[in-house]
């Protein structure tokens, strides 16, 4: 792992482990969560920091090697696993819990949200941490500002993409990375994504951070 890949990581668990910073975001969990799934895990610093009990099942997948065997030396008590969001390599049904912590912005979007449903039991729960045009708009006009032309094709192609899913439903691979995809979300075509996928009780909260969660289920009246 290099040393700016190793920062990262560091940073996100001094995160994810001080309450008192603003930047932290952990979902809520309960003794009904036995089984939970991290999609885009990192080095696993969510969950880690969510101090799960001994007999939870607690799994995090990642594409990058060096991110989970960094993991692997934080915590024993979770199982990581090198794969892709959109073809999770579970059985149907096998978690109660699905958290996505800004990652899914970087996967295709619709296909991960049906594979994230589809390994999740009749009652089973999910919580996305997504990421909203502000922030598209504020790395583009930074790297204008740093006149950095290749940030700046990279985040127009981003903006784009995020404009493309938003009225379209449609998202684009970048060109120079086969299997790369990045887009900014919006309530309201991640709703849509959410119900096609078979999820109910869709819930936005855009307080600090832009936080939408849903259920298998539909809650009784």
């Amino acid at each position: 792992m290099s040393k700016e890949s190793l920062d990262y990581h560091r940073l996100e668990f001094s995160i994810a482990a001080n309450p008192e910073d603003p930047r932290r975001i952990l979902p809520e969990i309960s003794a009904r969560h036995r089984r939970i799934l991290d999609v885009g895990c990192g080095a696993g610093q969510t969950l880690i920091a969510s101090n799960l009990g001994e007999a939870v099942l607690a799994v995090g997948i990642d594409l990058d090697y060096a991110a989970l065997a960094y993991g692997r030396q934080q915590a024993t008590n979770i199982n990581f696993v090198r794969a892709e969001g959109e073809a999770l390599p579970f059985r149907n049904k096998s978690f109660d819990l699905v958290i996505c912590r800004v990652a899914l912005p970087y996967m295709h979007v619709e296909r991960a949200l049906r594979e994230m449903s589809r390994i999740l039991d009749e009652t089973g729960e999910l919580w996305l941490v997504l990421h909203p045009l502000s922030m598209t708009a504020t790395e583009l006009l930074d790297s204008v500002r740093q006149l950095n032309s290749k940030a700046t094709i990279y985040r127009l192609w981003v903006l784009g993409n995020g404009l493309s899913l938003h009225f379209f439903g449609k998202q684009w691979r970048w060109q120079l990375r086969p299997k790369r995809y990045e887009s900014w979300q919006t309530a309201a075509r991640t709703r849509r994504m959410l119900l096609s996928a078979g999820f109910h009780d869709v819930k936005v909260n855009r307080a600090a951070h832009f936080v939408i969660t849903a259920r298998k289920v539909e809650r009784a009246p």
